[in-house]
């Protein structure tokens, strides 16, 4: 055995160090109070009996929460003798040793021990009756719908009272608006018990109606995915509470509440006002990734919301995992031990501890700005659904959960035991709830809907997308500036001169600045979000120069204008999931703003994929959520490897039906300015998704004339340059355009380009028109990327039924381009550019060895 240098010491010596330290740990010398302290933390538990001194009480204060009554199906604990001990160990418990800074830890420790700045005690009765309330509902609907799946709130009843305290004081304390993401579980309870929504119409819907008018068709979802907005008074103070729908796709929805959240607060210029609440479960909160990512985003400037509540559910298990089977943190709420935030553990079987839990939540949020967690430890009375059997699983638990009598029923007898209430007025109590139930039963028979969805849309302005050439030289000419006395980098003013107008041509990155520019001169905000946009990615931006001397920095686009609308542009975290849902949920709030988020490459968005398949292209129909988000994926082959070369563009395509959102692959600057502005002016209420350029930033032959940003100049979903009589024409879209002009112009064949610059809702009309000039040309389609990837198996079908309509003598495209692959591009850049070649040379009738390998 090793030997210790405490072997040495006597114990009785040892014995009056530790009893000075537990009396005051500053009185041992350092060495020992060290010592001490991490024996003190080796030891499997608090200490038994009632500690003294001043490092007990720090110790409560530490780890009381170990030792507090937190499991509802647990014995009660005799109360401790000590009130400070009390204040830690009893069924509500906070965590204070994570929490770094002095001063918040200090606000915490007060509030906890003397209450100082919260309200008095909420009134028990009122707790009582939304208890009853939330009992009854459920109940309700297990008899009247018993096959039915509705995630009931049975073991956490304490939920509704424990949001109607927080809404209750967050009115109170000036918060005229909240904002709400929420799990299924307890859903339905709280959209009629909180929120207010007609019961009748609820349980229509959950009967069968569709939630939606007939004539607005839509797939519609189910009713616990439905959101809601509505204004609630408490006390005489009004508060417009928000539920946003969502999928059943856990933790998705908690970006999408801070950004619309954080555009509510844009509008009002307070953050304080305006308060997002997140709900969670036990095994989704320590499941999901973006949960980590959105407590990251309550710091950096373009991202926090002043701080959230985020309430845990804590049924105690998942579907039918059990806690030690689905974490490693001692607490589901760990996480949030990262950012400083007040973690506060409640009984749900003391809903006057959850209703303090609430006020603290919210006092923390107020004053400190920063996150709260309350983690609601309840149970869950049914399966994962109600139709789930969990004895098959778990039964030794849910014998017990079967004996554990319902909050209400023990609350009750509690609150009649101290007088605060009789037998009587709970069964009144009981009976009213019933009795509105059944009559909102029997109205949701002939219940029709007659609203026009959830989201309303402001009209589409009707400026012309194109910009007088005055107010273009007007921009170009700030933005060209050195700001006076700046001292920028010495190659900072040679890119500031490629800002100027010139009429020979505008490139890419000038061709942006004018569109954000004549938009905010025209009263539309414009939001940039994503990793490195400020300078851009490829460095072609620029949008804040920055001093190399004071490191002041400038932006342009601030400064265009007194009157002009606010230009806001933001590096965001190295998150595509998060900030992707962010910024969508922001422009659901702020629908007349461009709100524009780019990947970094258009690779990384599939790190966003949950966002695009459930919210950007299927929310208008499962929930008539409109949304005009711009997502910016930069995209093309040109040797960079797989993970920098292609947004996917077929998987977009493959999402794309019902006008659900446009997708385009602009070629031209000149396209692309009109594309951003017809999105700031509100003619398209769907999102836009461009797949960006790379190279075409710097191309010298992408460029566009400054006629083809005047009035009068639209964009083109179908540009066409064709000689007279061609033998073929080659349609393509994006870069591809390009390389395939300039073997054109190298060969001098008798061959028509055609660029598609719109895919989607795919432009017929302009197409046709181009083929019924020239119906005995062949037709081929020419992409870059695999032919399993790109757009030729979305478009093939479509451009031969097209051509066969519009007289072509052989309707049938022939492909040109890379062989199908499970990789989308290559990472050698001389492979790349021999099979590049080898996609040129066929499509110009040069059939090589290159080719063959190619396709």
């Amino acid at each position: 055995m090793a030997s210790s240098p405490l072997s040495s010491m006597s114990y009785q010596y040892l014995a009056a160090q530790q009893a000075a330290f537990a009396r005051d740990p500053a009185s041992v010398e350092p060495g020992w109070r060290v010592l001490l302290q991490v024996l003190e933390e080796l030891d499997a538990g608090i200490p038994q009996g009632v500690p003294t001194g001043h490092g007990a009480l720090e110790e409560w204060r530490a780890r009381g929460h170990l030792r507090a009554w937190l499991d509802p199906l647990s014995p009660r604990p005799a109360p401790a003798a000590d009130p400070l001990e009390n204040c830690y160990t009893s069924s509500l418990a906070v965590e204070t040793a994570h929490i770094d800074d002095a001063a918040r830890r200090a606000w915490l420790v007060a509030a906890v021990e003397q209450g100082a700045g919260l309200p008095p005690l909420a009134d028990p009765r009122a707790l009582l009756g939304a208890l009853v309330e939330a009992q009854e509902f459920e109940a309700f609907l297990a008899l009247k719908f018993p096959t039915k799946k509705r995630f009931g709130a049975e073991g956490a009843e304490a939920l509704l009272p424990l949001l109607k305290r927080l809404l209750e004081q967050a009115a109170a304390a000036g918060v005229t608006r909240a904002v709400i993401g929420t799990m299924h579980r307890g859903r339905l309870s709280i959209m009629a018990n909180l929120l207010g929504r007609s019961l009748a119409r609820m349980l229509a819907e959950i009967k069968g109606a569709h939630p939606f008018p007939a004539d607005a068709p839509r797939a519609g979802d189910v009713p616990y995915h439905l959101g809601d907005d509505i204004e609630i008074s408490f006390n005489g103070r009004a508060i417009r509470v928000t539920l946003l729908a969502n999928p059943s796709h856990l933790e998705a929805v908690d970006p999408l509440v801070l950004g619309r959240a954080r555009a509510a607060q844009d509008v009002v210029g307070d953050s304080q006002t305006v308060l997002p609440i997140l709900l969670h479960t036990d095994a989704a909160v320590i499941g999901q990734g973006i949960v980590a990512e959105c407590i990251q985003l309550g710091g950096p400037a373009g991202y926090s919301v002043g701080g959230a509540v985020h309430v845990v559910v804590n049924n105690q298990i998942g579907f039918t995992t059990e806690a030690e089977e689905g974490r490693t943190s001692r607490h589901c709420t760990g996480v949030w031990k990262a950012v400083d935030a007040a973690i506060l553990h409640a009984n749900g079987d003391d809903p006057e501890a959850v209703a303090r839990a609430a006020d603290i939540a919210l006092a923390w949020r107020q004053a400190q700005r920063a996150d709260a967690v309350i983690d609601l430890v309840c149970y869950r009375r049914n399966g994962h659904n109600e139709i789930d059997e969990p004895g098959f699983t778990q039964p030794g638990l849910y014998a017990r959960i079967a004996a554990h009598p319902p909050v209400l029923e023990s609350f009750s007898t509690t609150l009649q035991q101290r007088g605060l209430v009789t037998a009587d007025e709970v069964s009144t109590l009981l009976e009213t709830a019933r009795g509105r139930l059944q009559a909102s039963y029997a109205e949701a028979a002939s219940f029709r809907s007659n609203e026009s969805g959830y989201a309303l849309r402001p009209p589409a302005r009707a400026e012309d997308s194109g910009v007088a050439p005055e107010t273009l030289q007007r921009i170009a000419d700030h933005l060209a500036a050195v700001p006076e006395g700046a001292t920028l980098h010495p190659r900072m003013p040679r890119i500031l001169k490629q800002r100027s107008l010139d009429p020979a041509g505008i490139p890419w990155p000038a061709a942006e600045a004018l569109a954000f520019g004549s938009l905010l001169l025209q009263g539309v905000s414009v939001r940039l979000s994503g990793q490195d946009v400020v300078r851009g990615a490829f460095s072609h931006r620029h949008f804040r120069l920055t001093d190399r001397e004071t490191g002041a920095r400038h932006v342009g686009l601030d400064g265009l204008d007194a009157t002009q609308a606010r230009f806001a542009a933001y590096n965001s975290p190295l998150s595509e999931y998060a900030v992707l849902g962010f910024e969508y949920g922001y422009s659901l709030e702020r629908p007349e703003a461009l709100v524009i988020w780019e990947a970094q490459f258009g690779d990384f968005a599939n790190g966003a994929q949950i966002i695009i398949d459930q919210f950007v292209a299927a929310a208008e129909e499962k929930w008539c959520g409109a949304s005009r988000l711009v997502m910016l994926l930069p995209h093309g082959l040109e040797g960079q490897g797989p993970e920098h070369s292609s947004a996917r563009l077929e998987r977009f395509l493959q999402l794309a039906a019902g006008e659900n959102m446009r997708i385009a692959n602009p070629s031209t600057p000149a396209n692309y300015f009109h594309m951003l502005r017809e999105q700031g002016l509100g003619r398209h209420d769907r999102p836009l998704v461009v797949m960006s350029p790379k190279k075409l930033l710097r191309l010298p032959a992408a460029v566009s004339p400054l006629h083809a940003f005047l009035p009068g100049a639209p964009f083109q979903p179908v540009i066409a340059d064709i000689p007279a009589n061609p033998e073929k024409i080659l349609i393509c879209t994006g870069k591809m355009a390009y390389e395939l002009e300039e073997e054109r112009a190298a060969t001098g064949a008798l061959i028509g380009i055609v660029r598609l610059e719109q895919l989607y809702p795919f432009p017929a009309e302009a197409l046709s028109a181009v083929l019924k000039e020239h119906p005995r040309a062949s037709i081929a389609w020419v992409q870059e990327e695999p032919e399993n990837m790109g757009a030729w198996r979305w478009l093939d079908r479509q451009i031969e039924a097209l051509a066969e309509a519009s007289g072509v003598a052989r309707p049938r495209p022939v492909y040109h381009g890379r062989a199908a692959s499970p990789s989308p591009a290559g990472s050698f850049h001389g492979a790349h550019d021999a099979e590049q070649r080898a996609i040129v040379e066929a499509a110009f009738g040069r059939n090589t060895a290159r080719q063959e390998a190619a396709e």
